[in-house]
């Protein structure tokens, strides 16, 4: 009976602490990773930024050798996985990559949803993580400024608010190399947080309940073989209200005994003086 106590009081506090435990973990990881990916993305939507700033004076003088150049050194980072610049039809123009890309007549698929968009701002960005091939992806459009269509070198019409546009992509396995470890360490930490839990409630209710409950079964076996109630061990009042009414019981099982006992000898003195 007592093992049954035991166990109904352990299983459902366990129950519940590994259920909050783990919601916990789940909900803290999905914070993270997603405060962690748009840092990633904004990381690399800065960079694309950096580059466009270093290719404009380039572009400014039609110099096609310098902004190649710059896109093939980029290009040769060991993190970077992809980068062109695109003309305002969507047609690559600079590959850092590919050289057969240039002049190639596929669209892809970001700047296709630029120009069926057709909402060109400072701010716009198209942000991606392609979790088949395992990239970070940015692309953001290249605004046609005063000064380029005012270049003496070459002419932008004014109304042409874009001249072209800018992708990059970085591998993101440094990204799901930290995750992978923050969920590794999560998970640790569940089991860590539970292990404790459980052990500091298992002592808790060994020492507030399932102790003063055996040494009141003990008492209650003592009680029942007819040990009085001032030879019963003290008790150390963790059960309150409850252990004193089954002193108060035994007290008063021990007065009625004494009252029986005091009338069954009156009345056999009664009988023997008569």
């Amino acid at each position: 009976m007592f093992d049954n106590l035991i166990a109904r009081a352990i299983v459902p506090v366990t129950i519940a602490v590994t259920g909050f435990v783990v919601f916990v973990c789940i909900l803290l990881y999905s914070f993270v990773k997603s405060d962690m990916t748009d840092e990633a993305l904004r990381n690399l939507n800065n960079c694309a930024d950096t580059v466009i700033k270093s290719t404009s004076y380039a572009m400014m003088e039609d110099d096609r050798h310098s902004i190649q150049n710059i896109v093939t050194n980029i290009g040769t980072r060991s993190n970077v996985e992809l980068i062109r610049i695109y003309d305002q039809n969507g047609k690559v123009q600079f590959s850092g990559q590919d050289k057969s890309e240039v002049q190639s007549t596929a669209v892809d698929a970001h700047i296709a949803e630029f120009l069926q968009a057709d909402l060109f701002t400072k701010e716009t960005a198209l942000r991606d993580i392609d979790h088949t091939n395992g990239n970070i992806t940015v692309s953001v459009p290249i605004l046609n400024e005063p000064k380029c269509s005012t270049a003496a070198c070459h002419f932008h019409a004014e109304d042409e608010p874009v001249l072209g546009f800018f992708s990059m992509a970085v591998s993101s396995e440094s990204l799901d190399k930290t995750l992978a470890i923050l969920r590794y360490r999560m998970m640790i930490f569940s089991v860590m947080v539970l292990f404790l839990t459980i052990g500091g409630v298992t002592a808790l209710l060994r020492m507030n309940l399932f102790l003063p409950i055996l040494r009141l079964t003990y008492n209650a076996e003592q009680a029942a073989q007819g040990v009085d109630e001032s030879d019963l061990p003290k008790s150390d009042h963790k059960l309150g209200k409850l252990n004193k009414d089954f002193r108060l019981l035994v007290k008063q099982r021990d007065q009625a005994l004494r009252d029986l006992q005091e009338l069954r000898n009156s009345d056999k003195n009664i009988d023997d003086g008569s």
